[in-house]
């Protein structure tokens, strides 16, 4: 009896192990911006790829760009804002909803950034996107990296 006990246990573990791992919806959508909306609304996390967001810039789009780092570290995207989230609710209180805004940082999975986007969305901005691949994705699409004194 002992051993039919804990065959269910472990079997039950297992089971519940493979459902919670199959869980994440994290996205890192490297399409458009339209195919990263369509995500959004599955209930995944708004992103948009650094070439996405350089060709929109380079159309002459009005984006605001939002370092969501509590430290920059010393680097900043040329024209981006260092706004960390204790600082977020202050900022928004004066900017347009309908605002494209991208936050970015340098965590792993773009933790900072997508935490801001979550904040902002629930603040009513639906426009709202976290850079895939934060600083580095930057960097490397084209974008122009500075000191924060430099900006």
């Amino acid at each position: 009896m002992r051993f039919q006990i804990l065959l269910a246990t472990v079997l039950a573990t297992a089971l519940a192990g493979s459902v919670f791992a199959q869980t994440d919806k994290h996205v890192h959508e490297h399409g458009s911006v339209k195919a990263t909306e369509a995500k959004a609304s599955a209930d995944a996390k708004p992103q948009i790829t650094a070439k996405d967001l350089k060709e929109r810039l380079d159309k002459g789009e009005k984006i605001i760009i939002i370092d969501a780092r509590h430290e920059l570290g010393g680097q900043i995207l040329k024209g981006a804002i260092h706004i960390p989230m204790d600082k977020l609710d202050e900022w928004a209180r004066d900017v347009d909803k309908s605002s494209v805004i991208v936050t970015y940082c340098t965590c792993p999975h773009d933790e900072a950034a997508d935490a801001e986007v979550q904040k902002l969305q629930k603040m009513g901005f639906k426009n709202a996107y976290a850079l895939s691949g934060g600083l580095d994705a930057a960097r490397s699409a084209g974008f122009e990296v500075v000191t924060p004194a430099d900006k």
